[in-house]
């Protein structure tokens, strides 16, 4: 299909393409020039950026008019009535879900005679409480980027996104986001209103096209019925065909030659002699396309392939690799890591129109992306997994292939009544890894959790010898429709939403031993074991939804409202597990239904007040409740299969140093050189696990949050605003796992003294009390699964403040701001009552699964219940500036963020932390600890006591225009980090010591592109 595509786009030809999905509107009232209302006048948009030209409406009786569903662009209203002069208002710009205010006062008249307006376009929205920023395609084009989706959620500020990549120098990497102290999963990347995320999450390796669109619409807040999430929406709106035949190309490179060095003398002091830098990307990138059908039937077509090459910080070639005799990283120093990644992608749209009233719109877009797989290694920690790794200890991350469309019908039956359905496909994914390196599948790989020394640098849990690999499968339908009514006064829509996940997966692969080890400096203290090799695992799940919702507008008041029903079930098919060394006989799950039947009913109220009654300042409060939204990876803990205890950890004692673990596997309890299981339901079918009932069926027993927005949104000047929001979440129905079978009298505490250190908070020399499993209840579990109110109490929640501007004058664009908050996390109550929670799985606890927030193989004290972050503020900035006559483009685009963390939105996870490696003879327990180890990790800084450096890049793009008859081609250099920011993202914080807060990755040095785009 990819070549096919193709073969289309170069072959074929595009137009000056228009957006495929939008929301916008046009609403208002007409008077007379007495005052009085005037019904029946007709009321006709017109733009260029209308395949059918003009919309048209007739005023109710109230003289109110609304015309919805309006893609984005620059429009044309006409008021006309029999008795009366027209009344053209010119310069309307719609973007994004914009409501423009548009009133007209007629005067009585010949029909010939028409008064036109050419005046300031609306640019505060008073008749919604929706919080939005909208970047335009010329500024999305304008401003330097990797045209990546993720680099454009950094120049929103009220969004936190994971990670700290520069101009695209990592390539199209997977990022989470969020807003105001929300769940990992909650920023939605949508394509014509399509979610690209991973069966129910917000993303996945889905690639959107960013760089072929129309608009990229950020709705922030103030979602109605038919919201899906409370979060962020990043809606790309893409092109499609029209009339007349246009195209472009766009093509960029970089490289080493390209790139500066920023590893200062200080750093190189802290132990980072070699930095991430790279070696060479690229970016190709046509698209075309035009009528097939003049007036009837058009398309667009897009191709993309990308790849990047980057040098990996303090990783080098393994000597050892493929060696069965070695177990050591012997790093070569003459050949630096190299990772890499290639992503192609072809794309087709078709759009067609077989009456005025009816348009139907399909695309499918189908991608191969391929990373890890000529080389790889990992140091930064910034992956998905955060793994750290020599080339030959990282699988391949693939997906053969993704696929993600859309097929949309419209039908507009009467200008009171808008039709619409779609059927979403996808995204579909074949995912996971192929088998990397033939000894793969026989070699035993190796963490080392201890502190090797690399070229002068300390690197803690590298991965090395050997890697897992995995096939995996998973399919998504959203079948939806809606009905919108149309007064004047009254906005009205009606819709469903079905939503079908089938995941077929996990589907693991390791070595023929199914183990892996951990070593402590070069000599093994534990070993891990796997048992779901050659599993069959499924999973569906079945979320419907029905909303209502309506907008009304009475003078300058407009109420909106909306309520959401939302019902979530689950259905396993036959699984299986094994037959493999540690699992014999195949443990055999037939199919059945699941035990979840949840329903939620989500009210959402809004209301905006034009204050003065001009259409520029607009007092807006918003309340909303939502559902946090789930995907079949929650499902593991429901399925029959998933229950199944797949891996345990022992301690090991290699007392004749063969590197074979000599004892019965198969034996739960401590034997020879191996200590105990850390679970002894070790690919058993049956793990004790109850499951409150009420979390499983019933009515509002999903995670939920409250949502409140209250601000004020002003006009400052013709074309510039400024708008200042103040936001409280509340979030409820938070989950805990607790293990019934034991009491704080289970377990022996034992103090840590925390050493002296400026580094540490306070300066260290404090005390934390921590608690170990006593020998005798150790590996007895009666696991139960509850709401915390249930098991003694938690909460969470976020106050902020969000500022935002945003001037559009004749060549200049100025948007940006800041966005400022505290989070709160309390598990105080359910800690006290249930201390396991912060236990690890290896010690006798549930800390993996036990808390929404923090989880960790290094075992909390319950101190740190109570977690609360500083006052955290993003500032972000763009500016795009078309110096006139000379036809030079210069932009730019400026971010200065609190230290981002890791892949998980929580305090602990935000902040600096630090886990000490310790014996028992370290700490005041008296006794060796109960899993048979000789050491445990301790986590000793409190989340939100410590922060990193703040993370500040300026970006620059400086580029010519060079035009000739209908071409237009674009010639740019774009500075990436223009100061050599250094700034570390990465620090030392496991195993605490004489590194700690070393960094060891930090800011992509200062690099260039140089692109090149031709229209015409």
């Amino acid at each position: 299909m990819l070549r096919w595509i193709k073969a289309l786009v170069f072959v074929s030809a595009v137009v000056a393409p228009t957006a495929a999905y939008a929301q916008a509107s046009i609403v208002g009232a007409i008077r007379d020039t007495s005052g009085a209302v005037l019904p029946g006048v007709t009321v006709e948009a017109s733009s260029p950026a209308l395949i059918e030209k003009t919309r048209s409406v007739v005023t109710s009786g109230t003289g109110q008019y609304a015309i919805e569903n309006l893609r984005p662009g620059t429009y044309t209203v006409t008021f006309s009535l029999a008795g009366f002069a027209s009344f053209k208002r010119e310069g309307i710009e719609l973007t994004g879900t914009f409501i423009a205010n548009v009133n007209a006062e007629l005067r009585v008249g010949g029909v010939a005679e028409t008064v036109t307006v050419t005046g300031e376009t609306p640019i505060v929205d008073v008749t919604s409480a929706r919080t939005q920023q909208t970047l335009s395609g010329d500024t999305v084009a304008n401003v330097p980027s990797s045209r990546q989706y993720f680099a454009y959620t950094q120049l929103v500020p009220a969004i936190n996104a994971q990670g700290n990549d520069v101009g695209g120098a990592l390539g199209p990497i997977f990022s989470v986001f969020q807003v105001h102290g929300g769940r990992r999963n909650e920023g939605q990347v949508l394509v014509d209103g399509q979610s690209a995320g991973f069966q129910g999450m917000g993303v996945s390796s889905y690639v959107p096209e960013v760089a072929n669109q129309e608009e990229v619409t950020f709705s922030i807040s103030g979602g109605l019925g038919e919201a899906v999430t409370g979060g962020p929406q990043m809606n790309i709106v893409g092109k499609q065909g029209g009339n007349m035949f246009a195209g472009s190309f766009f093509m960029n490179v970089s490289g080493s030659s390209l790139q500066g060095n920023n590893v200062t003398p200080e750093l190189k002091a802290q132990g980072l002699t070699v930095n991430s830098s790279l070696k060479k990307l690229w970016d190709l990138n046509p698209s075309l396309g035009g009528p097939i059908v003049r007036d009837r039937l058009w398309f667009f077509g897009t191709s993309r392939y990308q790849g990047n090459r980057q040098y990996v910080a303090n990783i080098f070639v393994n000597k050892n690799a493929g060696d069965p005799t070695k177990w050591t990283y012997d790093p070569d120093f003459t050949q630096q890591a190299v990772d890499d990644g290639t992503w192609k992608n072809g794309s087709v749209r078709l759009t067609w129109q077989p009456t005025p009233r009816n348009k139907i719109n399909g695309w499918v877009d189908e991608q191969y992306i391929c990373q890890h797989c000529i080389q790889g290694g990992s140091f930064s920690g910034q992956t998905f997994t955060g793994l750290v790794a020599s080339p030959e200890g990282q699988g391949t991350t693939e997906n053969h292939p993704n696929i993600l469309g859309l097929l949309n019908w419209q039908s507009p039956v009467t200008s009171r009544v808008l039709l619409e359905a779609s059927w979403g496909i996808g995204p579909y994914f074949w995912w996971g890894s192929r088998q990397k390196d033939p000894f793969d599948a026989t070699f035993i790989p190796v963490q080392d959790d201890g502190l090797l020394n690399i070229g002068g640098t300390r690197v803690s849990r590298l991965n090395y010898r050997g890697a897992n690999w995995s096939g995996n499968r998973s399919y998504t339908d959203v079948v939806q429709g809606s009905l919108s009514y149309v007064t004047g006064s009254h906005t009205a829509k009606f819709g469903f939403r079905v939503h079908l996940n089938h995941a077929m997966t996990p589907d693991p692969r390791y070595n023929d031993k199914q183990l892996k080890y951990n070593f402590r400096n070069g000599a093994p203290y534990q070993f891990t074991m796997y048992a779901d090799q050659a599993s069959t695992q499924q999973q569906k799940q079945n979320i419907t939804a029905i909303y209502a919702q309506d907008r009304w507008t009475l003078s300058r008041l407009t109420l909106q409202g909306g309520l959401r029903f939302e019902r979530l079930t689950d259905y396993f098919p036959q699984q299986q597990i094994g037959p493999n060394i540690f699992v014999p006989n195949a443990l055999v799950f037939p199919d059945q239904e699941g035990p979840r039947n949840l329903k939620d009913i989500q009210p959402r109220f809004g209301v905006s007040y034009d204050l003065l009654g001009n259409g520029r300042t607009a007092a807006k409060f918003f309340l909303g409740r939502y559902v946090t939204t789930t995907n079949t990876t929650e499902e593991g803990i429901y399925s029959p299969a998933g229950r199944v205890v797949v891996s345990t950890t022992r301690a090991w004692t290699d007392a004749n140093q063969d590197l074979v673990p000599d004892c019965n596997l198969l034996n739960t309890a401590a034997n020879s050189e191996c200590g105990p299981m850390a679970n002894p339901f070790f690919g058993q079918s049956f793990f004790p696990l109850a499951l409150d009932p009420g979390i499983t069926s019933g009515w509002n027993k999903r995670e939920y949050s409250w949502d409140l927005t209250a601000g004020i949104a002003q006009q400052v000047a013709p074309r510039v605003s400024v708008e200042v929001d103040y936001i409280r979440r509340t979030w409820g129905n938070l989950l805990y796992t607790v293990n019934r079978a034991t009491t704080l009298a289970d377990f022996d505490p034992f103090v840590f003294n925390v050493p002296a250190d400026t580094k540490l908070p306070r300066g260290g020399n404090y005390s934390l009390a921590f608690l170990d499993t006593k020998p005798a209840k150790f590996g007895q579990f009666d696991n139960y699964r509850s709401f915390s109110d249930a098991l003694g109490g938690a909460f969470n929640r976020f106050n902020g403040v969000d500022v935002t501007v945003s001037a559009r004058l004749r060549n200049l664009t100025i948007q940006g701001g800041t966005s400022s908050g505290n989070a709160i996390e309390d598990e105080c109550g359910v800690a006290a009552q249930h201390p396991d929670i912060y236990v690890p799985a290896s010690n006798g606890g549930t800390l993996s699964t036990g808390s929404p927030f923090i989880g960790s193989t290094a075992q909390w004290p319950a101190a740190f219940c109570h977690r609360e972050s500083t006052w955290l503020t993003n500032v972000k900035g763009l500016v795009t500036y078309a110096v006139p006559k000379v036809e030079v483009l210069v932009s730019g685009t400026f971010h200065s963020l609190p230290y981002p963390g890791n892949n998980f939105p929580s305090v602990a996870n935000q902040s600096l932390g630090g886990v000490a490696t310790v014996t028992a003879a370290q700490t005041t327990l008296g006794r060796g600890f109960s899993n048979g180890q000789a050491i445990t990790f301790l986590n000793i800084v409190e989340p939100g006591a410590l922060y990193g450096e703040r993370l500040n890049d300026a970006d620059l793009r400086f580029g010519k225009i060079l035009k000739y008859s209908r071409t237009r081609t674009l010639v740019a250099l774009d500075i990436f980090n223009v100061f050599n920011s250094s700034t570390p993202d990465v620090y030392s914080t496991s195993p605490y010591g004489a590194t700690y807060l070393n960094p060891l990755n930090i800011t992509a040095a200062r690099f260039a592109k140089i692109s090149v785009q031709f229209d015409f």
